[in-house]
């Protein structure tokens, strides 16, 4: 009950631009930690893109002229509670819980939804796991982008899903280490056969992730980290007859029932490289390589994983590379280019063949807490056998966080 009640009142205490830290000995010295942030992101499009909301993944074709958007938005406003502890001997224990709102709802009427949820248990010697929802363990560079999409369906593979992890710390030397990851995940896939039973979880096995990272201090004071790494795992289709009826209204019903079990495996799998490289004190490149197919929940392939018609699973390449530049502790700066590539060959005639973005950024703290941020991009999407389109993306945010 305690417990319950020092946490209670952490959250109502909340202040922003704090840092809010609680101590409960009665739970072993168990220290709470809240964190977050409020921010608004206006953003104006010269051509309507995907989902036509307040971020973009990639353009949407062209009907009757340009069709221009204006989005405000709140969503990407965040809270998170970290929980340290307890430790016992050389074993340390910590968890997040971490929210935003870009669950269903409307624009004015936002709805929480889970970001990250796990929990670690380290040891001493460099051993750790993980239990919980986080990002996939096969990303190690994240774009530098104000866009709340991080170049999903543009050249960044991944996102957060359910997982098991386990981590190994291997020292090589003062400034040198490899870090080697694999997990369990969920798959996420979709409802391709239409029996009502995510196809991801219909298979008989979790994805398994991997990646190895070797971090070395070069000249710079930030280490160097290149990586190789990426993911396997498999979407299971069911056989499946529809039947129609109607009712006494008059109204048709379509009743689907499942006749073959098992009856397909479509194969989902990723192949990266990834590098991150200081150039010096205030400079550096990022970027990420990657091959594979059906990454449409992975946000590949520009949202398109199997092609149902074919039987097969749609082939892409793609990937991001990105100078940062840090002149001051108040002004941070971006610049890149990225490219998600479906393979033709794979795709339905209309579909979105490719997607390209070049995108400059620039943040300034005001002050500890506020930041402001700007962000132009100019996005070109291919489609098959129909006109490209493209969009000039102008976005500003204030982000005040505590």
């Amino acid at each position: 009950m305690k417990v319950l009640l020092a946490l209670v009142l952490v959250l109502c205490l909340a202040v922003p631009a704090l840092a809010l830290e609680v101590v409960l000995k009665d739970a072993g010295n168990l220290r709470l930690q809240i964190y977050g942030y409020a921010r608004l992101d206006m953003s104006y499009e010269t051509q309507a893109t995907a989902p036509k909301a307040d971020f973009s993944f990639y353009v949407l074709p062209e009907t009757d002229g340009k069709d221009a958007q204006f989005h405000f938005g709140a969503r990407e406003s965040r809270l998170g509670l970290n929980v340290f502890g307890p430790d016992v001997g050389a074993w340390k224990s910590q968890g997040k819980f971490e929210i935003d709102f870009y669950g269903t709802g409307n624009p004015n009427s936002y709805s929480p939804r889970i970001r990250l949820a796990y929990v670690d248990v380290a040891h001493s010697s460099g051993l750790a796991f993980r239990f919980g929802q986080d990002w996939e363990t096969f990303i190690e560079v994240v774009p530098r982008i104000v866009n709340f999409s991080y170049l999903a369906d543009a050249g960044a593979l991944g996102l957060r899903r359910p997982q098991a992890r386990a981590t190994q710390e291997i020292k090589l030397g003062d400034d040198t280490k490899i870090v080697v990851k694999i997990a369990a995940a969920q798959t996420v896939g979709e409802d391709l056969d239409g029996g009502g039973y995510d196809d991801g979880a219909d298979a008989e096995f979790p994805s398994a992730q991997f990646n190895l990272a070797l971090h070395q201090k070069l000249w710079a004071e930030k280490p160097a980290r290149l990586a190789f790494s990426g993911h396997y795992g498999q979407e299971t289709v069911d056989g499946v007859t529809r039947t129609a009826a109607t009712n006494a209204n008059g109204v048709v019903t379509e009743t689907a029932g499942v006749t073959d079990s098992d009856a397909k495996d479509y194969d989902t799998w990723s192949l990266q490289g990834s590098l991150y490289l200081p150039l010096a004190k205030a400079l550096a490149v990022q970027g990420n390589v990657w091959q594979g197919a059906n990454l449409d929940t992975y946000y590949g392939g520009i949202g398109q994983g199997v092609n149902v018609a074919l039987g097969e699973e749609i082939e892409a390449v793609g990937g991001f590379a990105q100078l940062l530049f840090d002149p001051t502790d108040k002004w941070s700066f971006g610049l890149g280019y990225s490219v998600d590539d479906p393979e033709d060959e794979d795709l339905a005639a209309g579909k979105p063949s490719k997607n390209q973005m070049y995108l400059a950024n620039a943040a300034y703290k005001f002050t500890p807490a506020l930041t402001g941020m700007l962000e132009y991009a100019r996005m070109i999407t291919d489609y098959l056998d129909k006109d490209d389109a493209n969009c000039n993306r102008v976005q500003v945010a204030m982000k005040y966080a505590f």
